[in-house]
């Protein structure tokens, strides 16, 4: 199965850069249309909605594409003019704003709508497997239409803000988290402040912000059409005959749009307006300038070359050196501190120790994290050269790419210093609660996936312009369920073998042996590829 999945990757590849994100997406979602039916059949018997569990995977699945091409494809609709340098030349072109803004973001945004439209088919198959009815689903995605619309315009909105595409998909990926994560974090952060600690005022406002963002999200919407026995106040049966609605039966007409869909639109509209009005307020060329003139805090923040020079460019000029390193150690401190002072509001605990879900959600944070860092890095490490045009200077340097190549990852690996350290503090002050729901065998099963994605992530770097993160999360998805099975199952047997033959350190030879196995058969040949390509675009 894996070799036919790289083999059909390859193949991909083959083709045109410009012309692989459309054909990925395809197959992708070819493939989530086949695991959707798949996960629906797992408790098929007894349960008469088995088109219901169908579709609600396969909208879930949108809305994760959604919102990573937000801070991926549609976040570069401007930027890229501005990293290329080519935005004067729009301009002189006699391109208005309006009409730069249109071409760049609205054109990326119809085509992605027609990747909706062209689903319509084959989840109407779900109508036929009981529990849905079509209105059901006509309804989902025109939510999900609008949320494409909601997250396309905030993504030009931050491409017009900020000068490069890195910044722009940081400040997307930031709101975007905001608007997911910031009502769990007020609600729980509210239940476990002590009473009259915050002010009514300030308490009411609070408690305003997640009604107020449920009334834009799209999972708030979905789940008020999926997630109830009736639809806009009309019971179902389910099945084919469940398929002819009673408009009019509760009184009033079926509402495809939501509040969801006009509030989406209507906030959409507000950041195209003011994304094309303020486009060349905030497009200036960017100035490339150097370190401050400032001979101490020159010597700071550059420092001296090492001796593994393309280590160090690496680790200064693209993980931002270190001073961001001591405000990634910073902030990691700020989060452990968060979780320890949350714990003692809940007045059950005390102490530096997390108990409970506090050491696991920490560790999670983290992990989170540590992805994050990791597929960034790996992504953008080569594509930085590419875009720069520096890869043919790097080919004259006197040393083999397999050198250039491993001294660009040490440089990375220097700024995951900070994740990796608190993750290993989170791991001492909360090993009770994380060995409650953590296992050897799942920390090794995630470290193999995690290289997996970032060795697909550099690959892809080598061949699209802005699509190797979404591209990356859309392969490494399905390759989780080809390899996560088969590597959790051999971990488990080696660990009861190694038991067996009465080896003391069982899970370290476990750990040992599936990532010898896993490099020699899958990291091994995707590293070879990628020092191929990496030799092929430097040629050129």
């Amino acid at each position: 199965m894996i070799s036919g999945v790289l083999t059909l990757f390859n193949w991909t590849l083959k083709m045109d850069s410009k012309s692989i994100y459309p054909h990925v997406i395809r197959a992708v979602f070819a493939f989530l249309m086949m695991f959707s039916i798949g996960a629906a059949f797992v408790n098929a018997f007894g349960n008469n909605s088995i088109g219901l569990r169908l579709f609600e995977t396969i909208c879930l699945f949108n809305v994760i594409l959604i919102t990573v091409s937000g801070i991926s494809y549609f976040v570069t609709a401007v930027t890229e003019e501005k990293d290329a340098g080519t935005y004067a030349l729009l301009r002189l072109a006699g391109m208005n704003s309006l009409s730069i803004t249109l071409g760049k973001s609205t054109s990326r945004l119809v085509s992605s709508l027609m990747l909706l439209v062209i689903q319509l088919p084959f989840t109407f198959l779900s109508i036929t497997l009981g529990g849905i009815l079509w209105q059901q689903i006509v309804a989902s995605y025109i939510a999900l239409a609008a949320w494409m619309a909601l997250v396309a315009n905030l993504a030009l909105f931050c491409s017009v803000r900020c000068a490069t595409s890195g910044r722009a998909a940081g400040l997307a990926g930031t709101i975007l988290g905001i608007f997911f994560f910031s009502p769990v974090i007020i609600t729980n952060g509210l239940a476990a402040l002590p009473a009259g600690l915050l002010s009514k005022s300030v308490t009411s406002f609070l408690e305003s912000i997640p009604p107020a963002l449920s009334s834009v999200s799209v999972m708030a919407r979905l789940s008020e059409l999926l997630g109830t026995s009736s639809f806009n106040g009309i019971p179902f049966s389910g099945g084919a005959s469940g398929g002819n609605l009673p408009l009019g039966a509760s009184g009033r007409e079926l509402a495809f749009f939501g509040g969801q869909f006009w509030l989406s639109l209507i906030i959409a509209f507000v950041l195209f307006v003011f994304s094309t009005l303020t486009l060349d307020l905030w497009s200036a060329p960017a100035e490339v300038s150097g370190f401050s003139s400032n001979q101490k805090l020159r010597r700071w923040s550059v420092s001296r070359c090492w001796r593994l020079a393309i280590a160090w460019k690496e680790f200064l000029y693209f993980t931002g050196g270190r001073s961001f390193l001591i405000t990634k150690m910073v902030c990691g401190g700020v989060l452990v501190a968060g979780f320890i002072f949350f714990q003692q509001l809940e007045g059950r605990f005390s102490g530096l120790t997390l108990q409970g879900e506090n050491g696991w959600g920490l560790l999670l944070t983290l992990t989170g994290w540590l992805t994050i860092e990791s597929l960034l890095y790996s992504s953008g490490c080569l594509f930085y050269e590419i875009r720069q045009s520096t890869q043919s200077t790097l080919a004259t340097v006197p040393m083999s790419s397999t050198r250039v190549l491993a001294e660009k990852l040490a440089g990375c690996a220097m700024g995951l210093v900070p994740v990796l350290f608190w993750m290993l503090v989170a791991v001492l002050i909360g090993y009770a609660s994380i060995s409650d729901h953590c296992s050897a065998t799942m920390v090794i099963s995630y470290l193999i996936i995690l290289s997996f994605s970032v060795h697909i992530s550099v690959l892809l770097s080598l061949y699209t312009r802005w699509a190797a993160l979404p591209l990356t999360i859309l392969v490494s998805f399905p390759a989780f369920f080809c390899l996560a099975a088969p590597i959790y199952a051999l971990a488990v047997t080696t660990e009861q073998i190694a038991r067996s033959q009465h080896f003391r350190m069982s899970v370290l030879i476990s750990a040992l042996v599936n990532m010898f196995w896993t490099w020699l058969f899958i990291l091994l040949p995707l590293q070879i590829w990628i020092r191929d390509r990496w030799n092929h675009v430097s040629e050129h």
